[in-house]
């Protein structure tokens, strides 16, 4: 009988075994697949939305030509650019500072926001962004290496996220729409620049809101700003606490700051390891051939005006410049102080302040000349305003205020067509205020070189203090001289 051929059958615990991996290969195939197509999915959803594309601007120039320049992003050196420039992200713009006066050039984005750019400005667009599938974002970033600009942001923006931002030195200012902003790099003197790099002295940030709101940033301090309000940041970034948009342009208005030597050491040029006074120069002119010239200025102290007796504690009297000339002179001589504005006293350019109020106490204790002499020119006290109207070869022109002493309400003066008059009772404090932009003053004034305070005729005896002439963006309309 032959045998029976055995045949080995695979063990039914070796089949499952088979078959759990099997499903096992099939399920990972299947999930490595569903990941893979998530992630497709992720990364073209997210580059839609998150994707964003490189916009730009324009450059228009309202000075002449040769006093911009502009730098590409990809190259170090700046060119000339055309009237109507066009501009990219990382494009640099940087105007002269002996530009002129009011704006130099406009940068209009994509978007029409637009950067008027100042005399000395110096602008980067950091980053202009906008997402490019959809309108989530907008992203505009600045950066203000120095000068004054102004930014006019637009109320309506196609973008459901917008960051406006401006890096000026430490400083971090977020812009909100709708709004109209100036920042002004302030830069101490002795500033040093290196070719190709910023400069090495830190600087302050002066930032104000016309309309809108601004959040500073800085020195991991935040400040909040409204309308109206202004900070000023320290070389830290660290900003101040918020004060109106206002800005005073004279300097010692009390005459605290030197003595009597020093102030009068200014009238000595050739001396000058003289200590003297940096803020008023004291100055004398003959007004009439072969006057003599003995007027004088010094110091008096006394209680703060309006008080014309000195019975309040010593400790509160205050200085006042004290323009004096006795012994009957028959011929008239001026004697005053001025003050150059501006960094190495080159002016000021005052073509965004709407209002500029000027004030004073005055009082005038004795004039021998009865109201304002034969020509109306002959006052006490005077202040002259010296300026130009739009550009730097304009001629200069003034603005004059005569104040003079009288109790005669009904005797009228001799008027000179170039002054404005202002009477006041002898002996007692009275307090001048007038504002520059009415029409009898400057009302176009672009640019402001300095001020001067002075006593003209035979004998005078006057004072004036608490000198102040302040800026702002809003008109002021409250004068008691016109």
């Amino acid at each position: 009988m032959q045998g029976v051929q055995q045949v080995s059958v695979p063990h039914s615990a070796s089949r499952q075994q088979i078959v759990r991996l099997a499903w096992l290969v099939i399920c990972l195939a299947t999930l490595l697949f569903c990941v893979l197509l998530g992630s497709s999915g992720y990364g073209l959803w997210r580059y839609r939305t998150f994707a964003m594309d490189m916009q730009g601007g324009t450059l228009i120039a309202r000075s002449p030509i040769e006093w911009i320049t502009w730098k590409r992003r990809d190259r170090s050196t700046f060119e000339r650019p055309l009237a109507e420039q066009t501009l990219s992200e990382g494009d640099q713009v940087r105007i002269n500072p002996f530009a002129g006066y009011g704006q130099a050039a406009t940068i209009r984005l994509f978007d029409n926001n637009t950067l008027d750019m100042w005399a000395g400005a110096d602008v980067r667009l950091a980053m202009l962004q906008t997402s490019r599938w959809n309108d989530r974002e907008q992203i505009v970033i600045l950066q203000q290496l120095d000068g004054y600009v102004r930014y006019d942001l637009p109320h309506i923006l196609p973008y459901r996220q917008t960051t406006y931002r401006v890096i000026a030195g430490e400083t971090t200012v977020d812009l909100s729409p709708g709004g109209s902003y100036s920042i002004e790099i302030i830069a101490p003197e002795g500033r040093v620049y290196l070719p190709g790099r910023e400069p090495l002295v830190p600087v302050r940030v002066d930032v104000a809101v016309r309309a809108g709101f601004a959040e500073v940033y800085g020195a991991g301090e935040r400040v909040l700003l409204a309308a109206g309000q202004r900070v000023e940041a320290d070389p830290s970034g660290y900003p101040s606490l918020p004060v109106p948009a206002r800005w005073e342009l004279v300097q010692d208005g009390n005459f605290n700051t030197f003595s009597v030597e020093e102030y009068n050491n200014t009238t000595v040029p050739d001396q000058p390891s003289l200590p003297r006074a940096n803020t008023w120069e004291v100055f004398s002119v003959v007004a009439e051939p072969g006057a003599t010239p003995n007027g004088f200025f010094s110091l008096s102290q006394g209680c703060p005006p309006p008080q014309v007796n000195n019975e309040c504690d010593r400790r509160e009297w205050r200085n006042a410049a004290w323009f004096i000339r006795s012994g009957n002179q028959s011929r008239s001589f001026v004697t005053g102080v001025s003050q150059t504005f501006g960094f190495d006293d080159r002016g000021v350019d005052i073509s965004e302040y709407r209002s500029l109020v000027f004030s004073a106490w005055v009082r005038i204790l004795d004039q021998s000349i009865e109201l304002t002499g034969e020509r109306g020119t002959e006052c006490p006290i005077m202040v002259r305003f010296l300026g130009k109207k739009d550009n730097p070869t304009d001629p200069e022109q003034q603005a004059v205020l005569c104040v003079y002493a009288s109790t005669d309400e009904t005797r009228e003066p001799v008027r000179d067509p170039g002054l404005q008059y202002q009477r006041i009772v002898p002996y007692e404090w009275h307090h001048v205020q007038l504002q520059l932009r009415h029409a009898n003053w400057v009302p176009d004034f672009k640019y402001l070189r300095s001020v001067e305070v002075y006593a003209n005729g035979h004998d005078y005896d006057s004072r004036i203090t608490n000198i102040s002439l302040i800026g702002s963006h809003y008109y002021y309309s409250s004068d008691s001289v016109r």
